[in-house]
């Protein structure tokens, strides 16, 4: 359901939308941000990105999180478990995918998951699919984060983030994994949107916000400048993040993603050279 606005309103099912895309695209990454473990047995989603990795020639990104949406397992009838519930079963999924993407074969037991010589064939295009956790919880979270995922996806300060990664290095210590192996994506909320005048901001939130069926006006960003958000990126980077993230709600915002994609990107790595 969407997360914005009307929650009756429209939704796609993300995962046959990446197919889609990967038939009609030839070099960008595709994932999700994230698919919520509680929706699919691991030993399904496996199958899932293994195809999409085929179908997209090796661009696959396999994004995965504890799930939060009460409501929308509701609405379903999905059974919804405690935080620290979601948070072991997504612990136990995360090695799960890694077993059927890496190995021939995999057997394992676990408290909430079990494979009993179990095959995922065909292997995905890439030698080791990426996994992508997302989440900020230090005990639990960034402990899974250092096991099994290439990426890590957070969002806050600089300074949040630079102590998150701390966190995460530690973790990846005790397990004697090298913390250089995870990228650190983090993201600019909400929604950056940019133009010359700030007139021209209000304008398209005001699109963005009948589309979606909100009442409420739609959140602006301060940063609404090419400059501006080089600086913010650069302060993230600085703080140890290695990637980006943006979000954009529907009408799409092409003016703001071709200028992040021509102006701020040079900029950006000129600044972190």
């Amino acid at each position: 359901m969407p997360l914005d606005g009307d929650p009756k309103g429209p939704m796609f099912e993300a995962w046959e939308l990446l197919s889609a895309w990967a038939a009609i695209t030839a070099t960008v990454r595709l994932g999700t941000l994230v698919t919520g473990n509680t929706y699919r047995h691991p030993a399904v989603l496996a199958k899932m990105v293994a195809t999409l990795d085929h179908v997209s020639a090796g661009r696959a990104i396999l994004g995965l999180g504890a799930a939060w949406h009460e409501g929308e397992h509701a609405m379903y009838g999905i059974p919804f478990p405690t935080t620290g519930g979601r948070l072991s079963r997504m612990d136990e999924a995360a090695r799960v995918l890694r077993l059927l993407l890496d190995e021939p074969v995999s057997t394992f037991q676990g408290k909430h998951y079990a494979l009993k010589d179990a095959v995922a064939e065909p292997k995905p295009v890439q030698r080791r699919l990426p996994i992508l956790i997302g989440g900020g919880g230090e005990q639990k979270t960034l402990r899974t984060v250092a096991r099994y995922a290439d990426y890590w996806h957070g969002h806050g300060t600089p300074e949040v983030i630079r102590h998150k990664l701390e966190v995460l290095a530690s973790h990846c210590a005790e397990i004697g994994r090298d913390a250089a192996e995870i990228t650190p994506l983090t993201t600019v909320r909400p929604d950056v949107v940019l133009r010359a005048k700030k007139a021209d901001v209000e304008a398209h939130l005001e699109r963005v916000r009948i589309r979606s069926r909100n009442a409420e006006p739609v959140a602006m960003n301060s940063i609404h400048t090419v400059d501006a958000l080089v600086d913010r990126c650069a302060e993230l980077w600085a703080a140890g993040a290695r990637g980006f993230i943006m979000y954009f709600k529907a009408p799409f915002d092409h003016e703001t993603i071709e200028r992040i994609a021509t102006e701020v990107r040079p900029k950006l790595e000129q600044a972190i050279a």
